[in-house]
This record gives C-alpha cells, structure tokens and sequence, in this order.
C-alpha cells in the first residue's frame, strides 16, 4: 500500500467509526475539533511497541511498571490516562488507570479528600526513582 493508499485508508477507517458512534452518541461527528488517527503502525513508531500490538507490561528493571508515567503531569491541569500510564496495557490495567486519574483530577479540584503531605511527599519519592531508573 503506498503512502497515499495508507493515509486514505485511514481517513476512512476513522469515518466509519464515527459513524458508529453516531448512532450511540448522536452529534458527535460534528462536536470533533481535532482528530489524531492511530494504526498499528504509529503504535511501533511512536510507542516503540513490537510490530504494533500491547502488551506483556514494561520490563525494564528493576522498576517494572514504577518507571511507567503516573497520572499526573508536571504541567498544571494536564494529566495521562491509558496502557502507556501506569499500571500498563491491558482492559484491566487501563480501567483502573481511568479510575485512578478520575479520582486524582477530583482530589485536584478539591472534591475528594487528600492527604496534601503524602501526596507530595510519594510524587517526589516515585519521580526521584523514575529519574533514576
């Protein structure tokens, strides 16, 4: 397939998934403001998976998923969610992931309790070993 089949090909594969979605979620084909379209291909480029697919988690030592990116960034209002997060790939793993930036997103805006001191003090402690791994 060359370049220009490729690109096509994708145009395409995103429409009829809109489409899809239209039909559970009716106005959402024209409420997208910016749409990035992802194969298997720019998961090996771009996350540097073999041939494209998820999985089996991180194996880098001696941290395994601790050297994995947690759900909060070092940029203000800006946070990760999903198997490139922590704890990894797999329907499970990006559920709780979901779950977990949720609730840290909540605990930011003040709608869940938090523990100010821990929370800073177990952020500095997981970037120090993540810096150093």
């Amino acid at each position: 397939m060359s370049p220009d089949e490729y690109e096509k090909k994708k145009v395409e594969m995103a429409d009829e998934i809109c489409s899809r979605l239209e039909s559970i979620i009716p106005g959402i084909k024209e409420n997208i403001t910016y749409m990035e379209i992802g194969t298997p291909r720019t998961h090996r480029r771009f996350l540097s998976r073999s041939d494209g697919t998820y999985g089996p988690i991180p194996s880098r030592r001696p941290l395994g998923m601790l050297s994995m990116p947690f759900n909060k960034t070092d940029v203000e209002g800006l946070y990760c969610v999903g198997d490139s997060t922590f704890p990894g790939q797999g329907v499970n793993a990006v559920v709780f992931s979901g779950f977990g930036c949720a609730h840290r997103v909540l605990c930011d805006l003040g709608q869940e309790p938090t523990w100010p001191v821990v929370d800073k003090g177990f952020s500095g402690f997981l970037s120090y070993v993540r810096d150093r791994s």
